[in-house]
């Protein structure tokens, strides 16, 4: 399909950080034949972001202008001719990862640990612009009750843990201990956790953000900046110990407090870095407490459904921030950086469905 003209975007010139972000006009690009063409209303902005324009980001062997945007949401502006699940006019949210859709582990099920995963926004131009092509397989229609902002806000951070809990197995006997709660990741972990029953506590750097925990629905928190030595706390709390640890950020005070808290056969799932990367671990601890440690990147596409069709039944909150204008993009990195924001930043790019 033929796609004339050109669209507004923000592009990174070079790598650097947001003060190398631009505004533009760059192709419409033309959708493959698998692919479909979105004209983007809402995008975010993400850590991964970060990582890409400081150079950090995996296999991105970047060409400039380079427009990112992980997870747009928007309607289909265009299909190429092996489309078939999707249609001009519909809703949708973008899928961040893209797998190939064929190898072994898609086959399975298992599309977060596809050998051939790239990224929108990262390996590809993504949503920082009028329109974006997204292949059909990492496209996901959007309930009309669901606005473009929410689809956005969930579309990275819910099918992340959701994926890091099925990594280890969540259940409602679980007590879960939630590092950077108020994150993006550990927001969303906090409400999943809550409904699947389990006792969690949500750990974050300042009452504020603790507050935010609270609000998804901890029944206990933790403020790591006011107290670095909690893990007394938490074992006053639940004196039997921890079950599962999330950590999405790698926070090496985090992670050394936190082991402390542990039961026997806890699990720790891991899935960032951020903060870290590099933690201390004893292994003579390790192998006496039976303790698993698991990483987990990405999601799979049932995680991106179900949570899609959690946040259309109202049973999640995305959790937004702010919603700004695309113009304002360099500010909303710099909060992004410095942790002002409470919650996601998104961008409106078009349209007043937000």
């Amino acid at each position: 399909m033929n796609q004339p003209g050109t669209m507004r975007a923000v592009a990174l010139t070079e790598l650097g950080g947001p003060q190398h972000l631009v505004e533009t006009r760059l192709p419409i690009p033309a959708p493959a034949d698998d692919e479909v063409l979105i004209r983007v209303h809402t995008v975010a902005v993400n850590h991964q972001d970060l990582f890409t324009m400081s150079g950090r980001a995996h296999k991105a062997d970047l060409s400039f202008p380079h427009v990112m945007g992980i997870d747009p949401s928007g309607v289909v502006a265009g299909i190429g001719s092996r489309v078939a699940t999707l249609e001009v006019g519909q809703r949708v949210v973008v899928k961040p990862p893209i797998a190939c859709g064929a190898c072994d582990s898609c086959e399975r099920g298992q599309d977060d640990s596809c050998p051939y995963l790239h990224n929108v926004g990262v390996h590809r131009w993504g949503g920082h612009a009028e329109f974006v092509t997204v292949p059909e397989r990492s496209v996901f229609a959007i309930a009309p009750g669901l606005g473009h902002a929410n689809a956005t806000a969930l579309a990275h951070s819910f099918p992340v843990a959701e994926q890091m809990f099925s990594r280890v197995g969540l259940t409602a006997d679980d007590v879960v201990l939630v590092a950077g709660s108020s994150g993006a990741i550990g927001y969303a972990a906090v409400q999943l956790a809550k409904l699947a029953g389990a006792f969690v506590i949500g750990a974050a750097g300042s009452p504020g953000r603790a507050a935010l925990a609270v609000a998804a629905g901890a029944d206990a928190t933790i403020d790591y900046t006011a107290e670095p030595g909690f893990a007394g706390t938490v074992r006053g709390i639940v004196p039997e110990g921890v079950t599962v640890y999330l950590d999405p950020a790698s926070n090496p005070r985090v992670w050394t407090e936190t082991l402390k808290t542990l039961r026997n056969r806890a699990r720790v799932v891991v899935c960032g870095s951020h903060a870290g990367p590099l933690v201390e671990l004893n292994n003579n601890w390790l192998f006496r407490s039976r303790v698993a440690i698991y990483g987990s990147s990405g999601s799979t596409r049932r995680g991106m459904r179900r949570c899609l069709d959690l946040a259309a039944a109202g049973r999640i909150d995305p959790g937004i921030d702010s919603v700004r204008p695309l113009s304002s993009i360099r500010e909303a990195y710099a909060d992004l950086g410095s942790r002002r924001n409470v919650g996601k930043i998104v961008l409106r790019v078009a349209g007043e469905d937000a």
